[in-house]
């Protein structure tokens, strides 16, 4: 393997030289053993460069999944390892975030099989770290159509943060999809987001409510500490301990009392999460 990784670095440092050989030298080691091309690609990539050559090798394992499918695959590398080299990849070329989810889409049209939906989720977790979404918008709406719930989840925190929207939300089916929208979009503000948000603290989901209400706290919005004490006091014990980890998220000492008496609620989850609230507000500064 260290032979041909030598073979292929030589070719792509000499690329510039004379690209017609090189292109053609390169995709001859391909076709004549492709496993051993992968291994040695992917061992070139990790210190690639901006180069003519490094960008052909690049080409070469997208178009071949080769790429796609390693940093997919927790055996082949760590995920920090795959965030590494996907921005390493993303200097060679700036358009690997939009190459992946296009990967990703042909992948679950061709395999809708776990495996293939855990190789999805880790692709979204590798990009959620490359990327800013923004152009990736109109082909992350098709996977919001993905049959794993999981996965679609992961979908809607790379589309909030593209488009610090939270409007799309409100039509979504699913309570996660709706939730990691809003977690997406916390700190974006306008008009418009806030009236959206109030919508969602009306959701029939306490995630997706309590994610409503911490992102309008953030926005300065007072009306949403009264809103939050009436979940505080909601005949759910789900919404409870939502209303009190949110609580403990604002780090508001004026949620303290209320938390004190959720300590002794019925429920044990509500007790667990006032605790861990009082704790975060009381905590000294950093």
């Amino acid at each position: 393997m260290e032979q041909a990784a030598g073979s292929l670095q030589e070719l792509v440092d000499g690329f510039e030289d004379n690209p017609l050989s090189a292109r053609k030298a390169m995709d001859e080691l391909l076709a004549r053993d492709s496993q051993q091309f992968h291994t040695a690609g992917l061992e070139v990539l990790k210190t690639g460069r901006p180069t003519p050559g490094h960008a052909y090798l690049v080409a070469l394992l997208i178009d071949n999944q080769i790429l796609p499918v390693a940093l997919g695959d927790p055996g082949k590398f760590r995920l920090e390892e795959a965030v590494e080299l996907a921005k390493t990849v993303s200097q060679i070329d700036p358009l690997l975030d939009t190459k992946l989810v296009r990967w990703l889409l042909r992948s679950q049209q061709m395999d809708g099989s776990t495996a293939s939906a855990q190789a999805a989720q880790r692709i979204l977790g590798i990009l959620e770290q490359i990327s800013s979404g923004n152009r990736l918008t109109p082909m992350l709406v098709q996977l919001l159509r993905a049959p794993d719930p999981v996965l679609r989840s992961k979908v809607a925190l790379l589309m909030g943060r593209g488009t610090k929207s939270v409007s799309w939300a409100l039509t979504e089916r699913d309570p996660r999809v709706r939730a990691n929208a809003i977690e997406a979009a916390w700190g974006s503000d306008s008009r418009h987001t806030r009236g959206f948000l109030w919508e969602l603290t009306k959701d029939s989901h306490n995630r997706v409510a309590g994610n409503a209400l911490l992102a309008l706290f953030r926005l300065g919005e007072t009306a949403s500490v009264t809103v939050l004490l009436k979940m505080a006091a909601h005949a759910s014990p789900m919404f409870r301990a939502t209303a009190a980890w949110v609580m403990g998220q604002t780090q508001d000492a004026r949620f303290l009392e209320a938390l004190g008496r959720m300590e002794t609620d019925s429920d044990e989850h509500v007790r667990r999460n006032a605790s861990q609230a009082i704790a975060r507000i009381n905590q000294p500064p950093k």
